[in-house]
């Protein structure tokens, strides 16, 4: 998960608002992996903090928790979300998956990646690492995008934005890399991990208007900083045009966009 310069506090503050698909994506997937009363948790890429606030209440005060997350504007707000609890021993660390030098050897029940393994640059080391990190019987597990599945509102944002010469890049995108199922089952084995599960799942997210697919844009370091750089009519244009083409697809409930979501949990094995 590397270091990300485009991320500010205004950002943070919108992905916490913005970020109820991850979050249930998130939910289901610690109840595919059985987290319970008084486990040691470590969440990869914690964000705001809303995922490790849900399972905090299920680890309980016997319980411990580590978050960890490249942007210190999300751990500050993920802090904040625990001032005056006094549930799950919880702790927030500025960090990244490859390096996990504060997390003791085989000190840990579970860890996850919600919605962040894609953004993770270098999977075999972060997953290398995990295994560390785990008891003998400790499970990983993650929601994470499939690279086989289209995703339609990238492919129309891009399709405007390559009309006005604007290019994504490494990174402008934050590095984000996805992986098949058969990719993702590879990277599994070699780090060690056996009893492999996935499951691919289609999940369409739901937007009220464009305007909201925008804002959830500029929240993953989409349009907002893709387009900081230009003129403010030029902006204003290439914002309007992507808001007109997004209504084409708005239906009575609102705009609709899916992809294929990996669904994985894998285990340590007893030594």
């Amino acid at each position: 998960m590397s270091e990300i310069d485009w991320d500010t506090p205004e950002i943070a503050v919108r992905y916490d608002k913005n970020c109820d698909h991850q979050y249930l994506k998130g939910r289901a997937l610690v109840e595919m992996m059985g987290i319970a009363t008084g486990d040691t948790i470590l969440d990869v890429g914690c964000g705001t903090g809303r995922q490790a606030v849900y399972v905090s209440g299920i680890i309980g005060p016997s319980g411990k928790l580590t978050g960890i997350d490249p942007s210190s504007h999300r751990i500050e707000l993920a802090k904040e979300k625990f001032v005056g609890k006094q549930n799950a021993k919880v702790t927030f660390l500025v960090g990244q998956a490859e390096d996990l030098r504060n997390i003791p050897d085989q000190s840990l029940d579970y860890a996850y990646f919600c919605s962040s393994f894609h953004w993770v640059d270098d999977k075999p080391r972060a997953l290398n690492e995990i295994f560390r990190v785990l008891k003998p019987g400790g499970k990983v597990g993650m929601t994470t995008l499939d690279k086989d599945s289209p995703h339609i509102m990238r492919g129309i944002v891009d399709a405007i934005l390559e009309k006005y010469n604007v290019k994504r890049t490494h990174e402008r995108q934050g590095g984000k890399k996805r992986v098949t199922a058969t990719e993702l089952h590879d990277l599994f084995t070699v780090a060690g991990f056996t009893e492999i599960i996935i499951e691919p799942r289609y999940i369409p997210r739901k937007y009220r208007s464009p305007e909201d697919v925008m804002n959830h844009l500029s929240t993953q370091g989409g349009t907002d900083y893709l387009l900081k750089d230009l003129p403010e009519d030029t902006r204003q244009k290439i914002g309007d045009e992507i808001k007109r083409e997004l209504n084409q697809h708005q239906g009575p409930d609102g705009s609709g966009f899916g992809n294929v979501t990996l669904f994985a949990v894998a285990t340590k094995p007893w030594e």
